[in-house]
């Protein structure tokens, strides 16, 4: 029986395959129109925050979508004294994160004063390079100058009345505080207000949909926010999301809350908690801009909707499908084993190859005591030997 775990045997036999697909999964931040920029301490304080986090995300190969509204790039604009860009390459702040840390910048307007050609007018002030990304919209609005579909073809600021801004897509999909907003993955291009969910080609604005709404907040703690993404990647990897969807996730915080040490630490570990998936194979970290690309190109621009929680099939048939898979995969502490015939035997190993539990036809296990991380489990029924890989998180 000891065969069963060398590593030599565990290299010697072809793992089950996952599905081609993976998320692609993006922090996205707002800085909101809020006075609290206004002061000098507090503004001092973030920025040496953003500084640490930009280094953080950079060594580890995490993706950063910052989106900026007017209030603060006023004050980027203004208090960017020179003992302060001297600690960022002689760089603005915002300047430095997208130049040396490749941090994506993006608008993002309540358009209660500054609509968005003027935030963008803001940004190219800053230097930073033009985008074409509407930074969140109340999409069902139906009156107003701050409509999105005022957008299509192109606005004229009012603060800035020379400047014109036309984008080419958008993203969140909001309604009034936030009560009913889209949680859609894929990528559409909107008929209207009315009909926003209609793909319609005549209208070149396309909505870039960033899935459930995960969400960092100072009341959350590190297991919540990794227990959505795990069945998130789950619900993919397992079939219950169409297996030719495109699949977007932002994890989105504000970024004012890095000013708590907890909460600045809280967005550390989350990050550390999806590069085991990352690593594990089962997800991506992609820009907005980068996944918009994939879309256009590896995904050939084909329109795909599928809203966050609605299953492929019904709840009995998907069991029915777990049943010679392990679920769910990433797990957190309890996974469903694989049947194959009724007569099996599993060996859980970790990467070096080394026994970290095996055990006859047990159906559900409880793996909490084990570490996070990458294993392979492998299941032999006497005519076979299969193995997966599966992630602790």
């Amino acid at each position: 029986m000891k065969a069963f775990f060398t590593l030599i045997l565990l290299l010697n036999i072809s793992f089950e395959c996952f599905s081609q697909n993976v998320v692609y999964f993006d922090f996205v931040t707002h800085n909101e129109e809020t006075a609290q920029w206004n002061g000098t301490p507090y503004y001092t304080m973030n920025r040496s925050r953003l500084v640490s986090l930009a280094d953080y995300f950079q060594t580890n190969g995490i993706t950063w979508n910052m989106q900026s509204d007017w209030v603060y790039l006023t004050n980027v604009l203004t208090k960017e004294t020179p003992a302060l860009t001297s600690l960022t390459n002689n760089k603005n702040i915002l300047r430095w994160m997208h130049e040396d840390k490749s941090v994506e910048m993006d608008p993002h307007a309540h358009e209660s004063q500054y609509i968005y050609p003027d935030v963008v007018y803001l940004m190219d002030s800053i230097g930073l390079p033009e985008s074409k990304l509407i930074g969140g919209t109340i999409y069902n609005d139906s009156n107003g100058i701050n409509i999105w579909t005022n957008l299509i073809n192109g606005q004229n600021g009012i603060i800035f009345p020379n400047k014109f801004w036309q984008p080419d897509y958008m993203m969140g999909g909001g309604t009034p505080n936030h009560v009913a907003d889209l949680k859609y993955y894929g990528c559409w291009n909107p008929q209207s207000t009315i009909s926003y969910l209609t793909n319609d080609t005549n209208n070149h604005l396309r909505h870039l949909g960033v899935g459930c709404e995960i969400k960092i907040k100072t009341t959350s703690t590190v297991s919540d926010i990794v227990a959505q993404i795990n069945d998130v990647v789950a619900n993919i990897q397992n079939g219950n999301y169409p297996v030719s969807g495109f699949y977007l996730q932002s994890i989105f915080f504000e970024q004012g809350d890095l000013n708590n040490p907890a909460f600045y630490n809280m967005v550390k570990q989350v990050a550390d908690s999806v590069n085991l998936i990352v690593n594990a194979g089962l997800a991506e970290w992609k820009t907005l801009k980068q996944a918009y690309t994939i879309w256009e190109t590896t995904f050939n621009a084909q329109a795909f909707q599928w809203e966050c929680g609605q299953l492929v099939t019904g709840l009995n048939e998907n069991l029915a499908v777990f049943n010679n898979t392990p679920y769910p995969n990433p797990f957190m502490d309890y996974i469903k084993l694989p049947e194959l015939s009724g007569n099996e035997f599993y060996v859980l190993s970790n990467l070096q190859g080394q026994l970290v539990w095996s055990g006859n036809n047990i159906e559900v296990e409880n793996f909490s005591a084990i570490q996070d991380g990458i294993y392979f489990l492998q299941v032999t029924d006497h005519k076979s030997v299969t193995t997966f890989k599966v992630l602790k998180n």
